[in-house]
């Protein structure tokens, strides 16, 4: 018994390291199973992807064999969407390379200045498709390459991928169209002196239907808040900032321009087909994922890159820009598209305008509609809005009230401030409730309404005609401007009772004499007129001007530099006609001393009047006064007449004094 109780305790005592050296066997030998099991997978899938690399590649060669044979590295279309200029054709190209300058752009390395290599990158990484995220594949990212490439090359047939941020932002099933936005000028604000387009990409779809709810495209600088209006200048003029695409919806842009800068809007929808609406929903999606550009106040600006985006539209050489310009325009852009034609109807792509009208368009037209009586009403309200109360406006007729009332609301809109006290809100609330209980009026959309800048004159203009002059005797002028619109052109499509024009060359030449006697680099003038007669709607008229020009009439060669601007008054007693007075801070320097340099002030008196919408008169007169410098007095003195001949031509009669009578008969074409 106690040897087997010695046997047994043995047991016991060596059975725990029986246990854990098993377990430990066990272990390591699972462990070796389960590296066999991976390694073996890992050479089955190895095995198993060759043929898959080995299909993809032989796709790839017969992909890449077929759009060298079809030489689509060069074809018009890749190289617009890769945005490829040759030397002198976009502002800063020395060389043929793309015009942007983000890297996330090109698939390739050398895909900026080498088309073909980008071409090959984007075929590979077509047919290598990302399973992580789908937006980033290249099929989704780079639509408008893909769907290009497809229907110029024989793809296989590849798994159907989807792209959700594209589709929810392009809608192309809902997609009735696409819009161009030309927004007037804003002469507050160097960059928008010429106006600014936007893209639309209309719908009917429930969410997105309503047009204030529509994406719609902006191109535009990325500026530095704290650069001084100096510094600013600058870069905008010489590619100091960088611009990209960005899209909101339509009520913000609405909000900015209408509500804020007071600018009208006019909407062309354009007639594009189906294919063609597609070609530039695709390639704006890819501009819109933070693609940069260099930004040239001239060119390379919204008008330029929008045009660039709806040239998208034609997949050959067709181009809205014109190669080698030196500027670019808005309203020019609007004005060219008028002359494509639909592949289906012959039509011009550019179709009717609708006007949008801005928040002070929308108060002088609810103004022009009143009576007499409901404009004293208005003013009253105006004043006190305890006015609401009063007898006298419960007495007037429920309709004149309504219209009143309408009136006072939009007025109150247009003087809105940003946050408004607690009073105010109360006050307005008792107007909304007072107006709630009235008959829904309808409103006169119609009054006042301009004519679109498609009807009016277009922006440069070519001037040829004859001088006579007192001292010098007879000549011929020959000139030019590069834009925009002056006073006394029509204001057809154009800002009413303002000047923009930048450099105007003329040029005399006489038998023996060939000068140039007038460059001036800009003239901007803004008459600011009070239609409604009401508090709140009242701005300074100011004008600016610079340039080079003669001393007097009485010589060729005595040119001087001259920059003037001031501020002034303007009316309009009869509606056709414009009075103003102003007084203008001058100065003159002779083109051969700086010592001479003369600092003065002018008063003026002019006005204008259109006794004919085809027919416009200019009488002007100012007195010059120096204050600095050598002492300086004389007066200018100009009368003008313009006839229009079509929208293209006019006529005008120029006779000026100053210290020699000149007078010129000119006939101008706009083109």
């Amino acid at each position: 018994m106690l040897e087997v109780d010695n046997f047994t305790q043995n047991i016991i005592e060596k059975f725990p390291v029986f246990i854990y050296k098993t377990a430990f066997f066990w272990r390591w030998l699972l462990l070796c199973v389960l590296l066999f099991y991976s390694i073996t997978q890992i050479e089955a899938k190895t095995d198993n992807s060759k043929p898959a690399q080995q299909a993809e590649s032989s796709r790839f060669l017969e992909l890449w064999k077929q759009a060298r044979e079809r030489k689509l590295a060069q074809h018009p279309y890749w190289l617009k969407l890769l945005h490829f200029y040759s030397f002198g054709e976009s502002v800063g190209q020395w060389s043929f390379k793309s015009d942007v300058v983000s890297a996330g752009f090109f698939l390739s390395a050398n895909g900026k200045t080498d088309p073909e290599a980008e071409l090959k990158a984007t075929l590979k990484a077509l047919l290598s498709p990302s399973v992580n995220n789908p937006d980033q594949d290249a099929r989704c990212k780079f639509i408008a390459r893909f769907n290009w490439l497809r229907s110029k090359l024989d793809f296989p047939e590849m798994p159907k991928r989807n792209c959700p941020l594209f589709e929810r932002w392009a809608n192309l099933e809902d997609s009735t169209g696409i819009s161009i936005i030309f927004v007037s000028a804003y002469l507050k604000n160097p960059a928008s002196t010429f106006g600014h387009l936007l893209v639309k990409f209309n719908s009917r779809n429930r969410l997105l239907g309503h047009s204030l709810l529509r994406p719609t495209l902006n191109y535009g600088a990325i500026i530095n808040p704290d650069d001084n209006p100096l510094v600013y200048a600058l870069r905008g003029l010489f590619g100091g900032y960088s611009g990209s695409f960005t899209d909101e919806r339509f009520y913000n842009f609405n909000h900015v321009y209408g509500e804020n800068e007071l600018r009208d809007m006019w909407e062309y929808p354009l007639n594009y087909s189906a294919v063609q609406q597609h070609r530039i929903t695709y390639h704006a999606w890819e501009l819109l994922q933070n693609v940069k550009f260099t930004y040239y106040f001239f060119l390379d600006n919204c008008a330029y890159r929008m045009a660039e985006l709806l040239e998208m539209a034609w997949d050959d050489t067709s181009r809205i820009n014109t190669s080698g310009a030196i500027w670019a325009i808005p309203v020019d852009v609007v004005f060219k598209l008028q002359k494509f034609r639909s592949a289906t109807n012959g039509q011009s792509i550019l179709g009717s305008p609708q006007l949008i009208p801005s928040r002070q368009r929308k108060l002088r037209q609810r103004v022009a509609q009143l009576s007499e009586m409901e404009q004293t009403q208005l003013k009253a309200l105006i004043n006190s809005v305890n006015h609401l109360d009063s007898g006298e406006l419960r007495s007037v007729p429920e309709p004149s009230r309504a219209r009143i009332l309408d009136a006072l609301l939009d007025y109150l809109q247009y003087v809105k401030k940003e946050n408004q006290t607690l009073l105010q809100q109360k006050e307005r609330n008792k107007l909304l409730l007072a107006r709630s209980f009235l008959p829904i009026m309808e409103n006169n959309s119609s009054a006042d309404k301009p004519k679109p800048p498609t009807e009016g004159t277009p922006p440069m203009r070519f001037r040829f005609g004859a001088v006579v002059n007192e001292l010098l005797g007879p000549a011929f002028e020959v000139g030019s401007w590069a834009n925009y619109h002056d006073l006394l052109g029509t204001e057809s499509g154009h800002l009413a009772n303002a000047e923009v024009v930048t450099l105007d060359l003329r040029i005399q030449v006489r038998e023996n004499s060939f000068e140039v006697t007038h460059f001036q680099l800009f003239n901007i003038q803004k008459y600011a007129l009070n239609p409604t007669r009401i508090s709140g709607d009242f701005e300074w008229s100011w004008r600016a001007r610079a340039g080079w020009e003669r001393a007097n009439f009485g010589c060729l060669t005595c040119r001087q530099f001259r920059i003037a601007g001031g501020y002034g008054g303007s009316v309009s007693l009869a509606g056709k006609d414009l009075e103003y007075a102003f007084v203008d801070i001058f100065g003159e320097t002779p083109k051969d001393s700086w010592s001479a340099t003369t600092l003065g002030f002018a008063p003026h008196l002019g006005m204008t009047w259109s006794p004919l919408e085809s027919w416009k008169i200019k009488l002007e007169g100012g007195w010059f006064k120096s204050l600095v410098g050598p002492k300086k007095e004389y007066f200018r003195s100009r009368f003008d007449q313009r006839l229009s001949i079509s929208q293209d031509w006019d006529v005008r009669l120029e006779i000026e004094r100053l210290e020699s009578l000149e007078a010129k008969l000119a006939l101008h074409y706009f083109w």
